[in-house]
């Protein structure tokens, strides 16, 4: 992969590291898509047909179809097996499926309204709070992740937080703040279980997805009573920051109307 170049998908760069982490967390993506969730048999044909279309592009045994689950875990695998072998043309086809595909799997059938209470920006943790940012298709401009091996990828674009979910944590005794957990966006007025992975958002002219739950690591320590960060787990509540990709880039700033879409 050290020969590798960068990836280029329509609008969004992957450095090398970046494809090669995308498709190997496909499974971890569908994961996080169905956590909690009830799935429509309309969903799960869905879901089949992009898991047969996958195994093509990338020449691949299909898995067996029969648990859907179990065929994500089986087609990641394979996967990331024959990634060194896949050619820079397959690996673009690959990731270009998944981001047509993703977007597709919540109903969108429920449309909640809040405001951005707060942003942040910089390197480093917490995040240095700023009233306006330009939203580029790699996130707020000017912020940087101090490290790139699990940040930074186009669907990592923004990160975003609801005020509910840190005022829960805070009644916990957890010492958090906006902008602590490295988020871009707070959002307040809508509550925390409405920000699941599929849904569909937009701030005026900025339009996004959320892509996956964020998951936490010991840089939070610090704000966590007896260093317990997995208190923000999406697996503890619904206390997680979630990622997002930038669909149509524009400029933001705190007060703003957030609009949100999804099945909840």
């Amino acid at each position: 992969m050290a020969g590798r170049a960068s990836i280029t998908v329509g609008n969004y760069i992957y450095t090398a590291q970046d494809a090669q982490k995308t498709i190997s967390n496909l499974d971890e993506i569908w994961e996080h898509h169905t956590h909690d969730s009830h799935i429509p048999d309309g969903w799960l044909a869905g879901a089949r047909g992009f898991l047969a279309e996958m195994s093509s592009l990338g020449g691949i045994k299909l898995p067996s179809l029969e648990n859907v689950d179990s065929a994500f875990s089986a087609l990641t695998k394979a996967l990331v097996a024959k990634y060194k072998e896949l050619t820079d043309p397959q690996i673009e086809s690959l990731l270009a499926a998944s981001w047509r595909f993703f977007p597709t799997m919540r109903l969108l059938n429920e449309e909640h309204t809040g405001t951005i209470a707060h942003m942040h920006a910089s390197k480093g943790l917490p995040k240095k709070a700023i009233e306006h940012a330009v939203i580029t298709w790699k996130g707020v401009e000017g912020d940087v992740q101090e490290s790139r091996a699990h940040h930074g990828r186009p669907w990592q674009a923004l990160c975003i937080w609801s005020t509910d979910a840190i005022d829960a944590l805070r009644a916990q005794g957890h010492p958090i703040g906006p902008g602590f957990a490295g988020e871009n966006i707070t959002v307040a007025g809508i509550p925390a279980e409405a920000f699941r992975p599929g849904a569909h958002f937009r701030i005026g002219t900025v339009r996004g997805f959320l892509t996956a739950y964020a998951i936490p690591c010991s840089q939070n320590n610090d704000w966590f009573l007896n260093k317990n960060f997995m208190a923000m787990s999406h697996e503890r509540g619904n206390y997680s920051r979630l990622y997002a990709m930038v669909t149509t880039r524009g400029e933001i700033s705190v007060g703003d109307t957030f609009e949100l879409f999804t099945d909840r």
